[in-house]
């Protein structure tokens, strides 16, 4: 615990040291503060994991209230994540509180010190009070940080959705808690989950439908995420990576460690848990292909990518509650590996748009393009991006989504019909989600990088900063690291689901091949060597290279990849196709011309934008979305010289559920408008008539 408490005075150090310390150091030792800070979090969360046990301290609160924190392996975990997340983008941070005056900038390191130690202490949380008030303290500083631009409208609304349907989420949350608390007798969060069970049916559901769309708002799940993309698209750049690869995370945590017990001993919790997740999803994606501004299609695609994580954690409860532990677990982890992946590829991303904007002042797809040409390193890393988010191998989007397709499909060992009828309509919703996230993201990867610039500022880009392409390469590593190397991050995840699942998949997903492989046939071991389960035996220190979906005696191999093994193939093809292109280029060739069709120049308004590519899903969808089309003529006389149609997307929970409350809300409003029209005599009248009559109240109820 020591290097987690020096971390929380690091952060404190660098509050202090924001206001105190020269504007031109300011930022620089902030930074600094923040770097360490994020290495004594990582050491700390892989002090958990090593430990394998579960630590009790108590905070400073304890003044106040018996509070308690603890750390276990799976929330040292989430510390790991937060503290990548935050390593990389505080060169970021650092560059963009250099731009603001001096108070502003000792504002601004300010907030982001305070959500990461409110996300540290929320991570650790132990009990009821510490639980809520950290989330608070979070929700605040994400609110201030998408406010900062205070001149600007569209960041000050963003904020203000964020904040009512946080704090509506707070307040729900909290409800469902004291539902859950009045029976335990107790806050600790391990005591109120425990004794779940004993309430009434009724009581159940509600406190776990309040805790589950309560603390879901902050993961973005249908119907209560129509904050997320306007607020990840209108806070500071630097920022955002922070928002999407962090903060993201809480909503995640929470389902696990309050709903996850509850839903793991009821089926039907377990499969709304299922679809919701499976919904979100598919309502990410599709919003995100009609969006042309970057910062705005990354944010709905971080919905995208929360809601494969729910719909996994979902049909790992499912599993578990019916009585299949092993596939319970195997759908747990493909739910934290993909929680995993998406915070490193979600950042890495979000700090290629960031520096994007930095390099060209824009971040609209419709008038960029042709940077690959323009900073090849910067976009390499960024086109690489884009690869792994749209899960392709080796990189680690593919592991994730991979074993949540096959878990899904183990359902059939599942005899209710109703619950294979939810499995196939929420996996059918993740299949299209997934062909959906493919087109999106090759949309993404040709509009803005390749093609020729379709603006004149993105034509003279600047080169991409250090302070972007650095960190983007780092967590390329991660995302090569965490696909490239599956069967040690599957091991170190099936343990930490354990707990939760009660028991471990590791067996079952990757079977040591490298050593004596337990529950396969002999035959099958053999098969199974001959085609390269063995490769790098005696040499790696894994259990092998190959993933597997065991089931049992019957079937027992269902699925079997290896991204490492792919990886190496695809290597050998590369190579192979340079090695005869190099041969083929020794003989004697004629050079001609190829046929251009009349156009030996394109210019950048032939090529394909952004709105272009996605207008097909667009009429697909168009029931969902259901555009306002604005028409305005302009004409001359009596002749119609031009039509200028704007298309506006109304998100369909502000149509369905936010804007019936506030039209409702504006109707009560104007009906009581007439009560503060009055004049002062008739207020004083109702004042001395409302006293009188409390008087009244009173005698008579006193007898």
């Amino acid at each position: 615990m020591t290097w987690f408490t020096t971390a929380f005075a690091a952060l404190a150090a660098s509050i202090i040291v924001a206001w105190i310390s020269p504007a031109r150091a300011l930022s620089r030792v902030s930074g600094c503060a923040f770097l360490a800070a994020s290495g004594l979090v990582l050491v700390t969360g892989v002090e958990a994991i090593a430990a394998g046990g579960t630590t009790v301290f108590l905070g400073p609160l304890a003044l106040l209230e018996p509070i308690g924190f603890t750390l276990n392996p799976l929330r040292g975990l989430f510390l790991i994540v937060t503290a990548v997340v935050f390593m990389a983008a505080t060169p970021l941070l650092v560059g963009d509180a250099a731009r603001y005056p001096r108070h502003r900038a000792a504002l601004f390191l300010t907030l982001v010190a305070i959500l990461y130690a409110g996300m540290l202490a929320f991570f650790t949380a132990a009990d009821m009070v510490s639980f809520i008030f950290f989330w608070e303290i979070s929700a605040l500083a994400i609110w201030g940080l998408i406010t900062f631009h205070t001149r600007e409208a569209r960041p000050v609304a963003a904020g203000y959705l964020t904040l009512m349907l946080s704090e509506a989420g707070t307040l729900a949350g909290m409800a469902g808690l004291f539902l859950l608390a009045s029976h335990a007798q107790n806050t600790a969060l391990s005591s109120i989950v425990t004794v779940a069970d004993q309430l009434p049916a009724d009581t159940l559901w509600a406190a776990f439908l309040l805790t589950f769309f309560g603390f879901g708002v902050k993961a973005g799940i249908v119907p209560v995420n129509a904050w997320l993309s306007e607020a990840h698209g209108s806070a500071p750049r630097s920022v955002s990576p922070i928002l999407s690869g962090a903060t993201l995370n809480l909503g995640v945590f929470a389902l696990l460690v309050i709903d996850g017990p509850i839903a793991i001993r009821h089926p039907r919790m377990a499969l709304l848990v299922l679809f919701v997740g499976a919904a979100t999803a598919l309502t990410g994606i599709v919003y995100a292909l009609t969006e042309r501004d970057l910062k705005r299609l990354l944010a709905q695609s971080s919905i995208e990518n929360l809601g494969i994580v729910v719909a996994a954690l979902g049909a790992g409860f499912a599993f578990v509650a019916l009585g299949h532990p092993v596939l319970g677990g195997m759908a747990l982890v493909a739910g934290l590996y993909h929680m995993l992946n998406h915070s490193a590829y979600k950042t890495l991303l979000f700090v290629g748009a960031a520096g994007i904007d930095q390099a060209t002042g824009t971040h609209d797809l419709d008038r960029l393009g042709g940077l690959m040409r323009r900073m090849p390193v910067f976009a390499t890393a960024f086109l690489i991006g884009t690869l792994a988010i749209a899960a392709l191998p080796p990189f680690n989007g593919f592991v994730s989504e991979w074993l949540l397709f096959e878990s899904l499909l183990r359902v059939v060992e599942i005899s209710s019909q109703p619950v294979r009828a939810i499995f196939a309509l929420s996996g059918a919703m993740l299949a299209l989600t997934v062909g959906l996230a493919l087109t999106c993201f090759v949309m993404l990867a040709g509009s803005a990088l390749l093609g020729r610039p379709r603006s004149g500022a993105v034509a003279a880009a600047a080169p991409a900063p250090a302070s972007a392409t650095v960190p983007m390469w780092g967590l390329i590593v991660v995302c090569f690291g965490l696909g490239v190397l599956a069967t040690a991050v599957i091991p170190l995840l099936g343990d930490l689901v354990r707990p939760l699942a009660g028991a471990d998949p590791t067996e079952a997903l990757v079977p040591a091949f490298f050593g004596t492989p337990r529950g396969l046939p002999a035959g099958l071991v053999t098969d199974l060597a001959g085609i390269g389960a063995e490769v790098g035996r005696g040499v790696l220190p894994l259990r092998s290279l190959v993933v597997v979906h065991s089931g049992g005696a019957a079937t027992p191999v269902v699925f079997a990849m290896s991204t490492a093994l792919a990886f190496a193939v695809i290597v050998l093809l590369l190579l192979s196709i340079w090695g005869v292109t190099r041969l083929l280029r020794r003989r004697r060739t004629r050079r001609v011309g190829v046929w251009d069709a009349g156009l030996p120049c394109l210019q950048p308004q032939m090529g394909y934008t952004a709105t272009a590519f996605s207008a097909p899903v667009r009429v697909l969808f168009e029931s969902l979305l259901r555009p306002v089309v604005q028409e305005r003529q302009h004409s001359q006389g009596s002749f119609r010289i031009g039509l200028e149609r704007k298309t506006r997307m109304v998100h369909f929970v502000d149509r369905l559920f936010l804007n019936p409350v506030s039209c409702a809300v504006k109707a009560i409003a104007r009906s009581l408008a007439w009560l503060h029209q009055g004049a002062v005599t008739l207020y004083a009248t109702w004042v001395l008539a409302a006293l009188f009559a409390a008087l009244m109240a009173m005698k008579f109820s006193l007898g």
